[in-house]
């Protein structure tokens, strides 16, 4: 039986935040798949030189770059514009993929060698509307299915209301990360019975899974791991924390984050204005291997995600995922699909997102009750361990794309 191609399309190729789609790449190869991965920008150079060195000529990587911005596409659409069909690209039906130049000038820069059929898969909804797209042009050939994650379930369509209608009209499967954004696209239209949820999982082997207690005299560590940015919600883990020292009598915990981002800068001032300036360490982006020490020496895991001023909204978060598979219990929010990996007094404590007074009790009730800590641990470890184990659902996803291949 010949192997099953797959194509890729995804906006950026290694992205760093995005390492669930490597995961689901190798996961496909590992099961004998013909791999290759479209890409509109280029990611980490170093992460694609290791994956070419690993899989060798099992997984191929193509990029059409598409400038950021308007101006610079406008800048290139001259050349673009001297491409055979290139005024097709600018027809109304593909609405703004068409009036922002992106399918333009990514059409120009697509492999010309006429297409042979392959399943293709594509990450966040937009960019499953542009690989209809580019089927529709004849670029791509074969049944596209879709991932839907957070940002393109929240902010884009906050600003793009009917954003997926062509997309549900003329894609052929549909890959929510949860049940609640899998609700949400049925009632904006998505055909219910190729609508189903595809968890974006961790492997659980790679965490080893350490029951937390407290020594004598130790303070209590809490740590956070993220992108620097509003949706992860670490100002109110800041705020939060400097009322558990001050009021909640528990002056010599700290707190750990991890991670980069444009508030990073903010954050670490804001600390500094509630007199944390020397006890919550931002230690910036660190290496796999450091964040799981730093994780492994940790009581508390805090991740207290809000929506976004623009709407922005998390997934469901793979670094509470991470965090849960080795024996952390958690503190988090009620936001998006969150509750579906964390339960409530069970794996951890959650409150409401944005209630930092709610999130600061939390972090004295937990802190408070180390004599909790392994069972809370245990229990979110075996929660990943069966809903949101990586294999299972990289063999699922083989499942499904082969059944939708075969079609």
């Amino acid at each position: 039986m010949p192997a099953l191609p797959v194509s890729f399309l995804v906006s950026r190729f290694p992205n760093p935040s995005e390492t669930f789609i490597q995961a689901q790449v190798e996961g496909l190869l590992e099961r004998g798949a013909k791999v290759d991965v479209h890409a509109l920008a280029a990611g980490n150079a170093d992460v694609l030189g290791a994956l070419r060195l690993k899989w060798q000529d099992r997984l191929k990587v193509h990029y059409a770059p598409v400038p950021k911005t308007f101006g610079a596409r406008l800048l290139a659409a001259p050349a673009a514009l001297a491409k055979p069909n290139a005024l097709a690209t600018l027809d109304s039906k593909f609405g703004d993929d068409a009036s922002s130049l992106r399918l333009l000038i990514a059409a120009s820069r697509w492999p010309q060698e006429p297409p042979e059929r392959r399943v293709w898969l594509a990450h966040y909804g937009r960019w499953g509307r542009f690989a209809c797209a580019l089927r529709n042009l004849g670029l791509i050939k074969g049944p596209i299915a879709t991932v839907f994650h957070g940002k393109d379930m929240s902010a884009y369509l906050k600003k793009h209301p009917d954003a997926y209608t062509s997309l549900f009209k003329r894609g052929d499967l549909f890959l929510p990360i949860s049940d609640l954004w899998r609700d949400k696209l049925i009632s904006l239209g998505a055909p219910q019975a190729r609508t189903m949820v595809h968890r974006m999982g961790v492997d659980a082997a790679r965490f080893t899974m350490i029951p937390r207690t407290l020594g004598e005299g130790e303070p209590v560590k809490f740590i956070g791991v993220g992108r620097m940015v509003e949706k992860k919600g670490f100002d109110d883990a800041i705020r939060a924390f400097a009322s558990l020292r001050r009021e909640h009598e528990f002056p010599n915990a700290t707190l750990t984050l991890i991670g980069e981002g444009e508030l990073r800068d903010y954050l670490k001032n804001f600390a500094t204005s509630l007199n944390l300036g020397g006890v919550v360490k931002f230690t910036g982006l660190l290496p796999h291997a450091e964040v799981a020490r730093e994780l492994s020496q940790a009581h508390v895991f805090v991740l207290p995600s809000k929506t976004a001023a623009s709407g922005d909204m998390e997934g469901i978060p793979v670094a509470l995922m991470e965090a849960m598979a080795q024996g952390l219990p958690v503190l988090a929010t009620r936001h998006s699909g969150t509750p579906e990996l964390v339960k409530h007094d069970v794996s951890g404590l959650i409150c409401n997102e944005g209630d930092w007074r709610a999130l600061s009790a939390n972090m004295k009730a937990i802190a408070t009750a180390p004599e909790r800590w392994a069972a809370m641990g245990q229990a979110g470890a075996s929660r990943v361990r069966g809903e949101f184990e990586l294999k299972r659902w990289n063999d699922k996803l083989f499942e499904r794309l082969s059944g939708l291949y075969a079609i």
